[in-house]
């Protein structure tokens, strides 16, 4: 009987060991997370920037698209800047809050300096409060994708309810 218990132990000792040691050797491809969208994100203090894009059809006036997130429980002032001779949005975020920019019924930023190429990278910096700013080369689109097709410049600037222009 002894013996029957104690086979049965080295067995499970043995499948229980082969079935996880794998995972002892195997990196872990959750610790390195690829962007899967059309936009880059970035984070500045508490405030997470997804996303983020600009839409245009001339190059000339683009709308930034992006979700800002505030990952605190206390408000968060945001602001947003082009370039260093542009002037930059502020905006605050609530608490534990998400922020839609450049979509219909949202804030909408239109930056009117942009001269921009579609497909080129646009430096976009991002700023929370008094931490470090974070600067994303956010991707030029156009309106030429389905998703993307309502979020020019025109027809955004027709439907927005509020429009910060920088530049």
């Amino acid at each position: 009987m002894k013996a029957r218990v104690l086979k049965s132990v080295v067995v499970a000792t043995a499948v229980l060991s082969l079935l996880t040691s794998c995972d002892l050797f195997a990196p872990q491809d959750t610790l390195y997370i690829k962007e899967t969208s059309d936009g880059v994100s970035g984070s500045t203090g508490k405030v997470f920037v997804g996303n983020a894009v600009i839409v245009t059809t001339t190059g000339k006036v683009g709308n930034l698209v992006a979700t800002l997130v505030n990952k605190d429980y206390l408000p968060h002032p945001v602001q947003i800047q082009h370039d260093v001779s542009s002037e930059s949005v502020k905006l605050t975020l609530d608490p534990a809050a998400s922020l839609q920019l450049g979509t219909p019924g949202n804030t909408v930023v239109l930056i009117t300096n942009l001269n921009a190429t579609p497909g080129s990278l646009v430096p976009v910096y991002f700023q929370s409060g008094i931490n470090p700013g974070v600067l994303l080369n956010v991707p030029v689109l156009t309106g030429a994708q389905p998703q993307y097709s309502d979020l020019t410049p025109e027809k955004i600037a027709a439907r927005a309810l509020k429009i910060t222009t920088t530049g």
